[in-house]
């Protein structure tokens, strides 16, 4: 018999529906609670699954089958609910950013050890197949010689909820929402050498909130690797995502959205593509896995049934809070900011 982890998800939107989609699919996962401040946003999640709702998380933690707490709210909320989850003994999943602070990174780290619990954080990107394949050609050094470089640029055409814009809610705008994924993936790719300084630059374009819209972030690693980071929701068009790593003898590139293995042409607009949906197009399909959403949440699920080790730690999160802080600081500052002192 297939042992199961009953699931309470927080957060019944966009993000929280993708989650409650995957681990429907895993046999060894249970749904059983989503968790919403707003209960018909909660009921309209749960009515896709067996699940029950409620609009505090007490009720889910009083559920002894619930093992684990997936945190898809939005960031400025990420560290008490987690804390209260970790606090009760049970695995965490936060969505990205895992918390908007280097402090309450550390502590939620040292909490999850000291319970014994899984303390896993979003992003998923480190778990997409093309960039886990380039990611194993980059580790060849054999081939690349040294390397100098990596860059990684993701843009899109801004997010798709209000609160995101706001820095109360979200903490911060283009870098804590996508520049999370391109320090995770410069580290990463590089094969996770420590952070020597950084330097930033941030611009807001839009009429809209108080976060800025735009950052670029300059990674001096410990080893002498130089990280970029191009970071954008003014990008008209549709989404770029590239990773590229450059050493003396070669290179590995990996483009999320192009060599799909489809194509399309419409003088009109296709109604089931994202945008752009006009023009040539390369529509995602089977999105959900090949973002990596699915090897994520099946490595969580292992790390707890099998005690097996998570790709991306507590202190990888950590890391890349700390960068995010010092982008942050930069940018405000205008100087660089040195880190691991």
């Amino acid at each position: 018999m297939v042992e199961r982890v009953g699931v309470a998800i927080v957060g019944g939107g966009f993000m929280g529906g993708v989650h409650a989609d995957v681990l429907a699919a895993d046999p060894r996962a249970e749904l059983r609670w989503v968790v919403d401040r707003d209960e018909r946003v909660a009921a309209d999640l749960a009515a896709r699954t067996s699940a029950r709702v409620s609009t505090s998380l007490d009720d889910a933690l009083l559920d002894d089958a619930v093992r684990l707490v997936v945190v898809a709210t939005p960031a400025a909320t990420h560290q008490p609910i987690a804390a209260q989850a970790i606090s009760a003994g049970r695995h965490v999943l936060v969505e990205k950013p895992l918390v908007l602070s280097p402090g309450h990174a550390r502590e939620l780290a040292a909490e999850a050890r000291s319970h014994g619990v899984t303390l896993a954080h979003g992003g998923n990107f480190g778990y997409a197949p093309k960039f886990v394949r380039a990611h194993e050609l980059a580790a060849d050094r054999d081939a690349l010689g040294t390397v100098h470089s990596v860059r990684v640029v993701f843009r899109t055409s801004g997010p798709d909820a209000d609160w995101f814009r706001s820095k109360a809610t979200a903490g911060g705008g283009a870098l804590t929402d996508l520049g999370w994924h391109a320090v995770e993936l410069c580290r990463w790719m590089l094969g996770k050498p420590a952070i020597r300084s950084i330097t930033a630059c941030t611009r807001q374009l839009s009429a809209t909130g108080d976060v800025e819209d735009q950052g670029i972030v300059l990674i001096e690693f410990a080893d002498g690797a130089i990280g970029q980071c191009d970071v954008s929701w003014v990008c008209p068009g549709g989404e770029q995502l590239t990773v590229e790593v450059i050493g003396t003898e070669g290179l590995v590139r990996a483009d999320f959205w192009q060599g799909m293995g489809v194509e399309a042409y419409t003088n009109t607009k296709f109604g089931a593509v994202w945008e752009p949906n006009q023009g040539w197009l390369r529509p995602e399909w089977e999105w959900i896995r090949n973002s990596g959403y699915v090897h994520q949440d099946r490595q969580v699920l292992d790390a707890i049934l099998a005690g097996r080790p998570m790709t991306h730690t507590p202190d990888d999160a950590i890391a890349v809070v700390e960068a995010l802080d010092a982008a942050y600081r930069s940018a405000e500052d205008g100087r660089k900011v040195e880190l691991n002192d």
